[in-house]
């Protein structure tokens, strides 16, 4: 049974949600704020319905045709079939919605979102995943499934991808690659993913094939396929990763090229190895560099604390505009690639811990004058919110890729009474998707 349902505003994860007629609240896929809908109610919890759209009686102006033919089929995109200018105002309105929902922060701080220079084609990075169906394919893994989806041109990702994209699976036929597969009784094939990073500085492209044993007997007649056919590819990487929860980790081996990717901004360069993360959208990254450390209002005397470092993306730049940095990450990749980039760019004044961010903080005894944080989706927590109170620096940054656990460890800092924001801004690292990246700026009361 069908039930008529108005869309009041988005979820974030990119459902619509409106009310049954009952008062339930239901969450719809493909549907936007203002959109009048015929709902299947397709599974029903204690306090929520989850709904699919059957009939559209009302539509927003600002949908569009999606340029994908793969729109609603594979997991890449979320918003293909609106224009662009009404994503950043659904974005803006999530946003404000977690802060107030989960954390009574009100919009006044709340600053404009900053846009992407590219609407497509901005995405440096791309997990693709390998499947057979009578011949090996490539695609992007179904929403919520482990079916793949062949994709032959991607258009979040630059257009160098696509002859990558399609030449890999008719290559891995070529050498009889068996390609990964779960089974009752355990797994049978080798090839598991397939991940393309870009440098649009340099033009070039890394290629890193994803096994799931170290064996892959293929790999120097691929190798010489591949380059003989595109010789843009400035380098190709095997990965042997035994683990099915996160893709691009473990020992690597260069196959060919140097196995870097080279990244300069307006004031630094950044070197990255094959499974070190970087940000996604170049442009953006550097609007996100440059409006942190402006809005911190650096002296220069400052001695600041970097939390989830990376390989240095906030604490290069921080380290040319104070007196000290010192950088805490927990992988080992990454701080050896900070390590590295620290010499490239001449920085003496900043050091690199190799350290869980709650092991670092538990021993630690230093105080900070600034302490910038960039924790992973779940966001810092209690402990270490409470060890960054008990620091007590002048001032925050909080880099956060999850608006609704941003807004759960700010309410813990103003609950302390010791802070107080100053502003957020939301970036559109991600367009087409419903992630969000957002800079918060706080400061010490009095």
């Amino acid at each position: 049974m069908s039930e008529t349902v108005y869309i009041e505003k988005l979820a974030y994860g990119g459902s619509g949600i409106g009310k049954l007629p009952g008062g339930k609240i239901v969450f719809v896929e493909g549907a936007y704020p203002g959109e009048l809908i015929e709902v299947d109610v397709i599974s029903e919890k204690k306090d929520f319905a989850i709904g699919t759209v059957k009939s559209f009686i009302e539509r927003i102006p600002e949908r569009r045709r999606p340029v994908c033919p793969y729109f609603r089929e594979c997991g890449g995109c979320d918003f293909l079939d609106i224009n662009y200018k009404k994503q950043l105002e659904l974005k803006e309105e999530i946003v404000k919605d977690q802060l107030k929902r989960i954390a009574g922060i009100s919009s006044e701080f709340l600053d404009k979102i900053q846009s992407s220079n590219l609407e497509y084609e901005y995405r440096l990075k791309m997990e693709f995943s390998f499947g057979f169906n009578g011949k090996t394919i490539l695609g992007l893994k179904k929403k919520n499934s482990n079916k793949v989806v062949e994709v032959k041109k991607c258009h979040i990702s630059p257009k160098q991808f696509d002859k990558v994209l399609n030449l890999v699976p008719e290559i891995v036929d070529l050498y009889k690659v068996p390609v990964y597969k779960k089974v009752k009784k355990g797994q049978r094939g080798i090839l598991k993913h397939l991940v393309l990073r870009y440098s649009p500085t340099e033009n070039s492209l890394m290629t890193i094939f994803i096994t799931k044993t170290e064996k892959f007997e293929a790999a120097k007649n691929i190798t010489n396929y591949l380059l003989k056919k595109i010789p843009y590819i400035s380098s190709v990487v095997h990965v042997m990763n035994s683990s099915d929860k996160v893709i691009l980790r473990g020992p690597y081996k260069i196959l060919k090229g140097d196995g870097i990717l080279t990244y300069d901004f307006d004031w630094e360069k950044f070197q990255v190895p094959p499974t070190a993360f970087f940000q996604n959208n170049y442009f953006v990254t550097g609007k996100m560099i440059e409006f942190l450390t402006k809005k911190l209002e650096l002296k220069g005397n400052e001695k600041v604390l970097d939390l989830y470092s990376g390989l240095g993306t906030f604490s290069i730049r921080l380290a040319a505009l104070v007196k000290h940095v010192t950088a805490v990450e927990s992988s080992h990749v990454a701080v050896k690639a900070g390590r590295a980039n620290a010499n490239i760019n001449n920085l003496r004044n900043i050091k690199f811990v190799e350290s869980a961010v709650e092991e670092f903080l538990d021993y630690n005894e230093e105080k900070y004058d600034v302490v910038v944080l960039d924790p992973p989706r779940s966001g810092a927590g209690v402990e270490v919110v409470k060890k960054i109170i008990e620091i007590a620096p002048e001032k925050i940054g909080y880099i956060s890729c999850n608006p609704s656990t941003l807004a759960r460890d700010l309410s813990l800092f103003l609950q302390s009474g010791k802070y107080d924001i100053q502003i957020i801004r939301p970036f559109d690292m991600f367009p087409q998707t419903y992630h969000i990246e957002t800079i918060t700026i706080l400061k010490k009361r009095g």
